[in-house]
């Protein structure tokens, strides 16, 4: 600490005996210190602190009218808890009674009659340093508060617009659910229609041409169907709307089912479904229309990116309480792209739409949300995607 700072505190110093204060003053003012005052009344000590805001007091303790003891007493009324304000005591009695009284009213140091001039400056150099110290602490202190409000002011600020934002994503979010909601149902009813009025075309119409055209018509309607149906499943599954049944369910007898609905492409590509079950558990406990969904859509994707005369397989295996089904198959893979991030709800590429891809992972995403279980895609080593449904606590529900 810089001796100029020192040498600006201000002293006060409280004797009855005026030479005291006169030798006091003159060692004080040959070290540098000027800005002093003085009294011989103790009684008007704590007037004076008020007014001249001491750094320092140096206080006699034997003196008429109110003794040092009874002066630290009323200071202890004036002076702040949190602030330092050091009391040398100026005192002949050295005595170990008088200095524990002394310390415990609230003296910081001691100074003995006579005084000697380098044990004053000594004294009261080491008592200023820390009182500016304990200032310089206490402003940085209030520094460092200024600095937790205004930052706490931030956040709050920040976590309301954060409050908005959120309000109004989710406003948008169910605008959009009702409007998806709204568009597959209005699709729904003509979809019938053209489906129904295909169907009759295609047994009166003799023209080869013409009969592709209707065969067209179907085909793009049945995918419109196709995208209505999962968009709309998707909807009511996201805000909670599916009431699942869950039941105990035969894995083979699914995979049938799905088979049976593929026999017509698997039969004219070649391609086999074959189920490898290495986990001793023929059954799955789940929702039949959403487990079944899952099948369907896997095994369609897995046939339709198969080579000819390849294999397309479905591996049940058991860990702990969970059962895990693996549907591989050889074709090309998962481009990088949907690895990345399989669960898009819609993209602009045509691949995502066109071949189902995209939105046929995350309907599967949503259907093993509801069943606490989890998707995941990869490419083989060698060639072809698999996909893993994991059913978690399966055993256990079985058991039950």
């Amino acid at each position: 600490m810089e001796e100029t700072v020192l040498k600006e505190a201000r002293i006060l110093i409280v004797d009855d005996n005026v030479s005291n204060i006169e030798v006091l003053c003159d060692l004080l003012e040959l070290a540098g210190y000027s800005n002093l005052q003085s009294t011989t009344d103790s009684r008007v000590v704590v007037d004076i602190v008020h007014s001249f805001h001491p750094d320092l007091i140096l206080l006699d303790l034997m003196m008429p009218h109110l003794d040092g003891f009874e002066v630290m007493d009323q200071l202890k009324e004036v002076i702040p808890v949190d602030s330092f304000l050091p009391i040398l005591v100026l005192t002949a009695d050295i005595t170990i009674e008088a200095r524990h009284r002394a310390l415990t009213g609230g003296a910081k140091d001691f100074l003995s009659k006579p005084f000697n001039m380098h044990e004053v400056q000594a004294r009261i150099k080491n008592l200023l340093e820390t009182r500016y110290l304990h200032l310089l602490l206490k402003d940085q202190n209030l520094i460092l508060e200024e600095k937790v409000r205004e930052r706490t002011y931030e956040l709050e600020k920040a976590y309301h617009k954060i409050e908005l934002a959120n309000r109004e994503l989710s406003m948008l979010d169910q605008a959009k659910n009702g409007f998806l909601n709204l568009i597959s149902h209005e699709l729904r009813t003509p979809l019938n229609g053209i489906l129904g009025f295909t169907g009759i075309l295609k047994d009166v119409v003799n023209s080869p041409e013409v009969l592709e055209y209707i065969n067209y018509v179907d085909l793009s309607a049945k995918r419109l169907e196709k995208f209505t149906y999962q968009a709309l499943l998707i909807t009511e599954l996201r805000v909670g709307k599916f009431i699942t049944k869950c039941e105990k369910l035969d894995i083979n007898n699914i995979m049938s089912l799905s088979s049976l609905v593929l026999q017509e492409k698997l039969q004219s590509e070649g391609i086999s479904i074959r189920l490898h079950n290495n986990s001793g558990n023929n059954f799955l406990y789940g929702d039949r229309e959403l487990i079944q969904l899952c099948f369907d859509c896997l095994l369609d994707n897995s046939v339709k990116y198969s080579p000819r005369d390849s294999e397309v397989s479905l591996i049940v295996t058991s860990v702990d309480d969970s059962i895990l089904l693996d549907f591989v198959d050889q074709g090309s893979g998962f481009n990088q792209d949907i690895i990345e991030d399989p669960f898009r709800p819609f993209s602009n590429t045509a691949e995502h739409l066109d071949k189902s891809t995209g939105l046929n992972l995350l309907l599967i995403k949503y259907i093993m949300d509801v069943h606490n279980g989890q998707i995941e895609i990869n490419n083989n080593e060698s060639k072809g995607a698999i996909v893993r449904l994991t059913f978690v606590d399966q055993n256990q529900v079985l058991e039950a």
